[in-house]
């Protein structure tokens, strides 16, 4: 049971690797997929540096965030595939929903003073999210 923790551990230590690799990705609709879990990793790595006391790795942290999200973003954009038929459009705005619940969440745990960082990552998070939401919602002219 131990050793299936650790592998588990040592898969989220591998997936929350740089974004240069989730870029590296031909496929842009498991690249989006990704870019977006990467930002999960990078919502938690903010977590646990503020926890820490280390502000500038939070913000560091947000930064990535904020990147991996807008490259998710793009690369369902560049994607030749009509957003309605595109499963992953849906998969990645589900993730992107519950990424803005837990930017929330942190958001309402960081100090006031620290707030300001937090709120501009989850504005355009909220942003993407309905540009994303929209095009699977919209009808195709």
């Amino acid at each position: 049971m131990r050793a299936i923790c650790a592998i588990f551990l040592l898969a989220g230590v591998v997936a929350a690797g740089q974004l240069d690799t989730v870029k590296a990705e031909p496929d842009l609709n498991r690249r989006a997929e990704l870019a977006v879990d990467q930002a999960d990793h990078a919502l938690d790595a903010a977590r646990k540096a503020w926890q820490d006391g280390d502000w500038s790795a939070t913000e560091s942290a947000l930064a990535q965030l904020r990147d991996a999200a807008e490259l998710s973003n793009a690369s369902l954009e560049q994607t030749k595939q009509p957003p309605r038929n595109n499963r992953h459009y849906k998969t990645v705005e589900m993730k992107m929903r519950n990424l803005l619940r837990r930017v929330d969440a942190f958001r309402l745990e960081v100090d006031y003073d620290q707030r300001d960082a937090v709120n501009q990552v989850e504005t355009r998070l909220q942003e993407l999210h309905d540009k994303i939401l929209d095009a699977v919602m919209t009808k195709r002219r």
